[in-house]
């Protein structure tokens, strides 16, 4: 008998062939003597494991043993918590420095570009001619960061050009 017979006993033993194959081994065990006895001792040995399986008895609930598996999952959380926190303390501890250096050198760059206002002696260096679509104006231009205000001076170039500002105008003007 081969393999593949034994395995067609077997399944005729546990109820898992179709009604039609089903007939075809009745038939096959009518037959043959060497099946029988094979179907004979796969129903003793069926019956002897069935009566001897042990029956385990838990002490505990299904609930204890549940909770147990989400209190570790529960606690594996808060690990995988207290890592990122534990990370990010580290992290602060230079990123403070490096925001206060930061911050240092913005105040520094700010204070560096409008510190250097000019004073009266250079109210000059800032008259500017500002662009001037018409041909016949021409116009000069005055910032003064210290009374924050801006003049503009439009002349005709037809006349003659306007005369530089004297250091006394200047000062009136602040």
């Amino acid at each position: 008998m081969n393999q593949e017979s034994e395995l067609r006993l077997q399944s005729y033993l546990d109820g898992e062939l179709s009604p039609c194959q089903a007939r075809r081994v009745a038939e096959w065990l009518s037959r043959d003597p060497e099946a029988q006895a094979l179907l004979g001792e796969l129903k003793m040995t069926r019956t002897a494991l069935a009566g001897n399986e042990p029956d385990l008895h838990l002490p505990e609930g299904r609930e204890f043993y549940w909770s147990k598996i989400r209190r570790e999952i529960e606690r594996a959380e808060e690990a995988e918590v207290g890592l990122l926190r534990r990370a990010w303390f580290s992290w602060r501890k230079y990123l403070v420095p490096v925001a206060g250096t930061a911050l240092v050198a913005i105040l520094a760059i700010s204070t560096a570009r409008f510190g250097d206002l000019p004073g009266p002696d250079e109210s000059a260096r800032h008259l500017a001619e500002v662009e001037n679509l018409s041909e016949h104006t021409g116009s000069y231009s005055f910032r003064s960061h210290a009374e924050n205000m801006f003049v503009v001076w439009v002349y005709d170039q037809n006349q003659e050009a306007p005369p530089e500002p004297e250091p006394e105008a200047d000062l009136i003007l602040q």
